[in-house]
């Protein structure tokens, strides 16, 4: 799955017209991607990104771990 390849091509640029679904998509990406980038730089401990899974809403809970291991893959190199 590439950086965007969640959210269909015939958005706006303008994402205050964005439907709320892809808002929240791409909100928990943003929060993978800092997380994930937090748990590198040893600034929080593994515990936080479990944490933070379970206060994801259960219906993006596998949206939130595929990203999470997106950017860990990213990240990684």
């Amino acid at each position: 799955m590439s950086r965007r390849s969640y959210l269909p091509d015939d958005l706006p640029h303008n994402r205050a017209l964005w439907p709320e679904e892809y808002r929240e998509l791409e909100q928990l990406d943003l929060l993978a991607s800092r997380l994930i980038r937090q748990l590198n730089n040893q600034k929080i401990h593994r515990t936080r990104v479990l944490v933070e899974i379970e206060k994801s809403p259960e219906v993006h809970r596998e949206f939130f771990r595929d990203r999470l291991n997106y950017w860990r893959e990213v990240m990684r190199v």
